[in-house]
């Protein structure tokens, strides 16, 4: 646990000390606060953080591969891989301690948006049950988008390779549900029919930060969220330990 930990401090050390953070932080706010003044903070508005939650995934699908884009890439470029590799460090600890400083990261830039509650909070009584779903839902959006990130950083020496990845796969299940209406068709094989809307539906992002913004913790949103990053993290270790034996 300790070598985890040693990783994950590194990472986030080295991130706040490169200007890739502080980019990333100012265009998130930037696209948060521009949210927050067109759709809440207008007159007649209801005082509640669900719109500028919904609409975060926007702009997180685009930051954070940006984030991650460098954790194992830069590592494969510097050759300090090698050292990790030869290093009582395993895989799996490379890997949980990599991912637990991206979310580290993530929290920190999701928190900077406490700052519009505190604006709300002057002027009326937000619901806080609805803010607390809220924010639960943007840290498990957030599980989901790192693990992308980290897979795509994993795959490939090329930090812009892998953030342009991340950003078409999230992009993807982001905006989705945009186009899931257009969606006549279905799917038949044999007797079975399988409607393509709800499966894209419900692959979708927004199908499912949906509900924690109106206030409802569903199971099954918990475990789309938490499936997603536990698959993208396995096939991270998978590519870790494929690379480990080439």
């Amino acid at each position: 646990m300790n070598r985890v930990m040693v990783i994950a401090r590194r990472e986030i050390r080295s991130l706040f000390v490169s200007p890739i953070a502080y980019v990333v932080l100012f265009i998130f706010l930037l696209f948060m606060g521009g949210m927050f003044v067109w759709r809440i903070f207008s007159p007649g508005s209801f005082i509640e953080l669900r719109q500028m939650t919904d609409f975060s995934r926007f702009a997180l699908f685009f930051v954070v591969p940006l984030l991650t884009m460098s954790f194992f890439s830069a590592e494969y470029n510097s050759g300090r891989i090698e050292m990790l590799r030869t290093s009582p460090i395993s895989e799996f600890e490379l890997l949980i301690g990599k991912f637990i400083g991206a979310m580290a990261i993530y929290l920190v830039l999701v928190a900077s948006t406490l700052v519009y509650l505190l604006v709300l909070m002057m002027f009326g009584k937000p619901d806080f049950g609805q803010v607390i779903s809220c924010y639960l839902g943007m840290g498990l959006m957030g599980c989901m988008f790192v693990s992308v990130g980290l897979f795509f950083s994993s795959v490939t020496s090329e930090q812009i390779v892998a953030a342009m990845a991340g950003i078409i796969t999230l992009g993807v299940f982001t905006i989705a549900d945009l186009f899931a209406p257009m969606i006549k068709v279905s799917l038949t094989f044999g007797k079975l029919t399988i409607p393509l809307r709800s499966v894209v539906d419900y692959l979708t992002v927004g199908a499912h930060i949906g509900d924690f913004t109106r206030g409802s913790i569903q199971l099954t949103n918990v475990v789309y969220f938490l499936g997603f990053s536990l698959l993208f993290l396995f096939w991270t270790y998978i590519v870790l330990e494929s690379k480990r034996w080439r």
